[in-house]
């Protein structure tokens, strides 16, 4: 599970990169290079199917782990406070996991399959992001992603034995507030500006 989600947050990282080129004065030009290089190039088939598989494992796992776990300490505990430095992230992660999935599901209906009519996929997206419903739940989906990439990172390199490097916590926090808020930014821009 840590090197499937260290795997997706590398995603994260190019995917916030080319998204980024929606917030350039040029039009959408730039945007529409860089979708229609993807869109065109040989390796997207294979690279959609291998992030899939990769989604699909870090899933599953995750599923598993918390099945796992409930299946170890079947009564729950009197008192469920928070310790050990638990936070709010880690004790949510199953929920925001499923809040993830449910906004991909939209997000890839939308952008993927959306309708673009005669128009690019830059259009898609900035019309889509001009729609207060689209704006806001789109926000609301990176509070979610940024609070499961906050635990996410921290943990995955728990798993792999480096637990006790709290610079790697102040990196996970970095990255995840600069991926959150990077995706964030998008919306809010082009609703307010553009």
């Amino acid at each position: 599970m840590a090197v499937t989600g260290i795997l997706l947050y590398g995603f994260l990282v190019a995917h916030l990169t080319g998204n980024l080129l929606l917030l350039l004065d040029d039009g959408g030009a730039a945007f529409t290079q860089y979708a229609d290089f993807l869109t065109g190039h040989p390796l997207l088939v294979p690279a959609e199917i291998g992030l899939i598989v990769l989604f699909v494992v870090h899933l599953w796992l995750a599923i598993t782990v918390s099945l796992d776990n409930r299946r170890a300490r079947p009564v729950g505990y009197a008192v469920t406070r928070a310790v050990g430095g638990r936070s709010w992230a880690s004790r949510t992660m199953i929920w925001s996991g499923a809040g993830l999935l449910l906004f991909l599901v939209v997000h890839i209906s939308t952008f993927k399959y959306g309708d673009r009519g005669s128009g690019t996929l830059y259009d898609l997206v900035i019309g889509s992001f001009r729609t207060e419903l689209y704006a806001a739940g789109y926000l609301v989906a990176m509070a979610v992603i940024g609070f499961h990439l906050w635990h996410a990172f921290h943990s995955a390199f728990q798993t792999l034995g480096l637990s006790a490097r709290p610079f790697l916590r102040r990196v996970g926090i970095g990255l995840s507030v600069v991926l959150a808020g990077g995706f964030a930014s998008i919306p809010a821009l082009v609703y307010l500006t553009l």
